[in-house]
């Protein structure tokens, strides 16, 4: 166990030995089936995240330790490597970073998602990897070469091209800037590249000019596809972002008790939002996702409307 102080938290890394890596997810909307995840918990500290509750089963507080207790699966690669080799094993599309991101400035250290990657090339498995870093670039060469033999594609999410609301909603993330010059570097490697364009937050990141600005961004990266999302909220997560709205825009919390009766904003302020997301990503080129053949079963539009379209 160790502790580190990143940017005013402190932090401690737990090393442990996991059983599985490998994990279903049972969504017929996703691309994918199965996830993976080197690291548990997550030091972004998005205000949105949905993935907090996952820390309650260790015990901890969702709350307040899910960035600051950080579990490091120290063999994941060699659970993984076992797992691709079973023979039960159909080499399904698999999310690297299906619950946390993959890339926490640790990985510097411990490269357990470079590790693992080499297994995935090992076995020529089909992979997204999903990620909020710009650290993934320094993968881009195993990323690169996987490429050529199955299929790969990185998948990076944004959630606004104005750095001073991305520094409130994710304040330990990378730059906007940053993620942006990443997609551009993938891309000049060869590797295919996508964006999860969110959440966007009513009231604080969802003007027309704001949204279209961030496309038009996003397709001089050279980017693939844009699946973007609107806010929503359960449990943990909105009771967090509740606190965060009501000590830094108090203005805006009667807005929200309107608009978040349910999980969702209200139905024609999704459709709204979601004839945007269409007309730009028409305009800008950035619909060219497709699930491959692991999900050919699986209509593309449903994917890359999925995020809006949640009630």
């Amino acid at each position: 166990m160790e502790n580190y102080v990143v940017r005013k938290l402190n932090v401690t890394y737990i090393e442990r030995n996991c059983k599985s890596i490998l994990h279903k997810i049972d969504n017929p909307r996703l691309p994918f089936n199965w996830g993976a995840n080197p690291y548990r918990g997550c030091l972004h500290s998005c205000i949105y995240c949905f993935a907090r509750y996952t820390h309650s089963y260790l015990e901890l507080d969702p709350e307040h330790e899910f960035e600051t207790m950080i579990i490091v699966k120290k063999n994941a690669a060699k659970i993984l490597r076992k797992e691709l080799a079973n023979p039960k094993w159909k080499n399904e599309l698999v999310n690297l970073g299906s619950v946390c991101d993959p890339y926490h400035p640790i990985e510097r250290k411990y490269k357990i998602t470079r590790e693992m990657l080499l297994e995935f090339q090992r076995y020529k498995t089909p992979l997204t990897v999903a990620t909020k870093s710009n650290l993934v670039t320094q993968d881009k060469d195993i990323l690169a070469e996987m490429s050529q033999d199955s299929h790969v594609d990185v998948v990076i999410s944004i959630s606004s091209i104005n750095d001073q609301i991305r520094k409130k909603v994710e304040p330990r993330a990378s730059s906007t800037q940053k993620r942006l010059e990443a997609i551009s570097e993938l891309r000049a490697s060869g590797i295919n590249v996508g964006v999860l364009l969110m959440p966007i937050i009513p009231f604080l990141n969802d003007s027309e000019n704001e949204i279209e600005e961030l496309f038009k961004a996003v397709s001089e990266t050279g980017a693939n596809y844009v699946i973007p999302g609107i806010l929503y909220l359960t449990g943990t997560t909105k009771n967090r972002f509740f606190e965060f709205i009501e000590k830094h825009c108090p203005d805006l919390v009667e807005k929200y008790k309107l608009f978040y009766k349910r999980r969702s904003p209200p139905k024609n302020y999704r459709e709204k939002i979601n004839l945007l997301f269409r007309q730009y990503r028409g305009k800008y080129n950035l619909d060219k996702f497709s699930p491959g053949q692991w999900k050919s079963k699986k209509d593309t539009q449903s994917v890359l409307d999925y995020y809006v379209e949640k009630k």
